[in-house]
């Protein structure tokens, strides 16, 4: 897990068009380049899903959120 966003949280964002640039060398087979990653998390434009991707955990395939503390 880099940047703290998980390769499922990764995969959903393909899915639903947002999220960093990526190049598809097969239906399975996806990579990111470094840059683009720091530059992408680096954009104040995108800290909402970061955000959102911080409060989220990842179990059984299946991305559910964190309960609430306190």
């Amino acid at each position: 897990m880099q940047y703290g966003v998980s390769p499922t949280q990764l995969r959903q964002w393909r899915r639903r068009g947002i999220g960093p640039e990526y190049f598809q060398f097969t239906a399975r087979t996806v990579s990111y380049s470094d840059d683009y990653l720091r530059d992408w998390f680096n954009d104040p434009h995108n800290a909402h899903l970061l955000a959102q991707a911080s409060d989220m955990s990842c179990q059984d395939g299946r991305v559910r959120a964190e309960p609430a503390s306190g």
